[in-house]
Formats: C-alpha cells, sequence, structure tokens
C-alpha cells in the first residue's frame, strides 16, 4: 500500500468530491490522506465513470475537505 498525504486545496482527484476512492481528513481538514496506487470511479467531474488514480487532475476539481 502507498500512502500519500496532500493538502486539501491540492487539485487533484483525492481532495475531489467526485473521487469515490477512500481518503481521509485530519481534524482541521488540512491534509487527506489516500492509498496512491488506488484507482476510482470519478462521479461527475471531468473524467466521470472513468477510474482515476489519487494523483489525476481535471478542470471541473471540487474541493471535498473545506
Amino acid at each position: 500500500m502507498a500512502n500519500n498525504k496532500v493538502p486539501s486545496d491540492w487539485r487533484v482527484c483525492a481532495t475531489c468530491s467526485c473521487w469515490c476512492g477512500r481518503t481521509s481528513a485530519d481534524f482541521w481538514h488540512k491534509w487527506v490522506d489516500f492509498d496512491n496506487s488506488e484507482r476510482a470511479r470519478c462521479a461527475g467531474g471531468g473524467f466521470n465513470g472513468c477510474s482515476m488514480q489519487g494523483m489525476a487532475s481535471c478542470s471541473q476539481w471540487d474541493q471535498r475537505f473545506k
């Protein structure tokens, strides 16, 4: 398992509300943890219906943890 931690405002799939992968944020929602090797479905973003990795990005990013 390849865990990754990024700021919650980075414009990557793992921090987007459309990404269906497993994520967890810290108490203040500043950092997001996710498995970098996981591929999960995009549900409504720029890659709608596609299987995406957490570090991918698109122009329709919507911040999940605010």
